[in-house]
């Protein structure tokens, strides 16, 4: 096993930290499992998304990115980056294991199997029919999405997006020379809505081409209804703007709310102004796989986009997402469930331990969006920020957060309109680990 960089967050766990594991989750014990272990099942059959699954060490960018941070050891849990704790589903390491057997890595003659496999997957779990062959393969929706922004998007324009939204899409704008342009979402009842006056006049500004439509809405867990996309889709239809729509986390919905493609609504004007990407990175934990795909029902769109991607992937990668997507639907459901147990037990957490935190109930992702502005306010964070020169008061409570509990959350200001006070937490973990954090950031807070 490769050395821990800056971070022995094994002594950690089986140390003195240990204790704050007992009670949680209805057991006293945690073991902590090698990253050559394997395994994945317990003796009942169901998989084993309780045991701590060790990734420090591995050029983890959840573990090892903070901890180089903080050499000196501060950082005990990394509960920012959206990636999920879990090992993979072993019918993908038993399907890269076969292929190892094979020691040349040349050429693929074919993607075929992979977009008939991706076709099934959505048609079997999302109601959503695709033709195979029109399936565009890619790296990463990331840049699939700048290969549409450089189609649709002058440089100089505009790109709309509701926000909060993820970080990587001011990202978009910069490799492209664009601009984007938040729409803020409010908050009415606990859910964040969609402030129609303000998208309207957004999508009406002439320098407005593109809009960025995340389903669930990341960071908030907006799963949105058939109604919301389509009047969405109506305004930018009447606007001209073109439809991308991200879906990466659209397989984590929780119970009472149903992921609803872009591609699968039932206006075909609007759907033919659309593209749709996504990837099944998120879902199965194989980030690092470097695989997505996009797709759109207007031709000429799909071509036009053609002219500026080059879908690149690795023979890896391909063999990883078949896998996942033909044999790992069984995992899936499974994880679903206790990541819905992960989330009433942050809610019910926050609303007994910690009352000073705002807390929006997410109805989709792994993310949790929780509202510390009482606790900026009471440790000075503004005032912190602007004497050491730091981005925002949010950015300097994530340092202090280190500092005072050694728990790691993203700071909402890196995304947009809406996350001053909002800190991103990701229950994507086994729950020993989600308690272990919370009792710690508890603890900071009752101390501050």
């Amino acid at each position: 096993m490769p050395s821990h960089t800056g971070l022995d967050r094994r002594s950690f766990l089986k140390g003195a930290g240990m204790t704050a594991f007992v009670g949680a989750a209805g057991t006293s014990t945690a073991v902590i499992a090698d990253a050559d272990e394997g395994g994945g099942l317990f003796k009942n059959g169901n998989y084993d998304f309780e045991t701590i699954y060790e990734r420090g060490g591995w050029n983890c960018a959840r573990w090892d990115g903070p901890a180089r941070r903080y050499p000196n050891g501060e950082l005990k849990y990394g509960m920012g980056v959206a990636t999920m704790d879990f090992e993979c589903p072993p019918c993908i390491t038993e399907a890269l294991a076969e292929r190892c057997k094979h020691h040349t890595w040349g050429y693929m003659s074919s993607t075929t199997s992979l977009r008939e496999a991706i076709a099934e997957f959505n048609a079997e779990r999302n109601n959503l029919e695709l033709d195979p062959s029109t399936i565009q393969l890619s790296s990463a929706v990331l840049p699939s999405m700048i290969a549409a922004i450089r189609t649709f998007s002058r440089p100089a324009s505009k790109i709309v997006q509701l926000s909060p939204a993820y970080s990587g899409f001011y990202g978009i704008a910069r490799h492209t020379y664009t601009e984007m342009v938040d729409s803020e979402m409010q908050q009415v009842g606990g859910r964040y809505e969609i402030d129609w006056d303000d998208l309207e006049v957004k999508l009406a500004d002439p320098e407005a081409q593109t809009m960025i439509v995340c389903n669930p809405q990341n960071p908030t867990g907006n799963v949105w209804t058939e109604e919301e996309l389509l009047k969405i889709g109506q305004l930018c239809l009447e606007n001209d703007v073109v439809v991308l729509s991200d879906e990466i986390h659209s397989d984590f919905v929780r119970p009472g709310h149903e992921y609803v493609p872009f591609a699968r609504l039932p206006d075909k004007d609007i759907v033919n102004n659309s593209l749709s990407f996504n990837s099944a990175s998120k879902t199965f934990n194989m980030a690092g796989m470097k695989n997505a795909y996009w797709h759109s029902s207007d031709p000429s769109l799909l071509s036009r986009v053609q002219h500026f991607h080059y879908g690149a992937i690795n023979t890896l990668g391909y063999v990883a997402h078949e896998a996942a997507y033909r044999e790992g639907g069984e995992w899936l459901d499974q994880l679903l469930a206790y990541l819905d147990d992960n989330h009433k037990f942050t809610e019910d957490y926050v609303a007994k331990n910690m009352p000073s935190v705002g807390y929006t109930r997410p109805e989709g992702t792994y993310l949790t969006w929780l509202d510390f502005s009482e606790t900026m306010d009471k440790i000075g964070a503004a005032e912190m920020a602007e004497k050491k020169e730091m981005r925002s008061a949010e950015v300097y409570f994530q340092d202090w957060l280190v500092m005072n509990s050694g728990v790691y959350l993203n700071p909402g200001t890196v995304y947009g309109l809406g996350g001053s006070g909002r800190m991103r937490f990701n229950v994507g973990s086994s729950r020993k680990v989600v308690k272990a954090a919370l009792d710690l950031v508890a603890e900071a807070i009752d101390r501050a």
